[in-house]
């Protein structure tokens, strides 16, 4: 792998170019196939890109057998995905009085985390916290899948779940697991505090067994359906949903 494959990811689709640019982010060049240029959408986004001085290729996908042209005509070359301090993600827990914390328990399937991470911008999350290892990072895939959400939040890797979750208490959050568990309560029963982390467990296994013991509660989702479970992202979306509905009406 050379220095500057290192140094550079490329992410794809419009709207993952459009919020990494509207976000602020450092763009080190803008690829744009020919055709894409009809888009109004399009012409506007290579406009805001030229004016921030970001080298442009309009190319013909003609000419680009064997270069990998993405799906869509349109990607951009950025630095990998910058995390959010630990610590400052921590100090900003202590500091507010209400905050919705999102956790990752180990999630390895990039659209997954993506879909998650588009979600948890939705619902107005404050921070998303991911393990550092045996795990999906914010590659250009799960940027991709988040469709930008992931430029206007702040990600933070940490080494250990169940340590970071004890951390989280201790700087007074209420910590939920999302679980299958019929022991679990519903999720619209449980009381959601003001500073609020909602763990989301890894694709088939769920969370844990030492980060639900870390758990001041378990809820699940109540299928009315045949089918036994949501996918992790669906399960997030409706849960993410409930809190930031009892945060708007508080």
């Amino acid at each position: 792998m050379s220095r500057r494959e290192r140094d550079e990811e490329e992410i794809t689709g419009f709207h993952a170019v459009d919020e990494a640019l509207s976000a602020g982010e450092r763009m080190l060049w803008l690829r744009v196939a020919a055709p894409r240029l009809r888009d109004a959408r399009v012409r506007t986004l290579v406009e805001r890109a030229r004016e921030r001085s970001i080298p442009i290729e309009v190319v013909d996908p003609r000419s680009m057998k064997g270069r990998g042209m993405p799906k869509g005509g349109l990607s951009a070359g950025v630095p990998p995905f910058r995390y959010a301090a630990w610590a400052d993600v921590r100090a900003t827990v202590r500091s507010a009085p209400a905050v919705l914390v999102l956790v990752l328990d180990h999630l390895e399937d990039p659209h997954n985390v993506g879909a998650i991470l588009r979600n948890a911008e939705g619902a107005g999350a404050d921070a998303v916290i991911v393990p550092d290892r045996r795990s999906a990072g914010v590659t250009a895939a799960v940027r991709r899948a988040a469709a930008g959400a992931a430029s206007h939040l702040r990600i933070a890797r940490v080494p250990n779940i169940a340590a970071a979750l004890m951390a989280l208490k201790d700087d007074g959050c209420w910590v939920v697991g999302l679980s299958p568990d019929e022991r679990a309560a519903p999720y619209d029963r449980e009381s959601y505090a003001p500073k609020c982390a909602l763990v989301i467990g890894a694709e088939h296994r769920g969370v844990s067994h030492l980060v639900a013991q870390r758990c001041d509660g378990l809820v699940r989702i109540p299928l009315r359906g045949r089918v036994a479970s949501l996918n992790a992202a669906s399960a997030a979306a409706v849960v993410l949903f409930e809190i930031a509905r009892r945060r708007a009406h508080a």
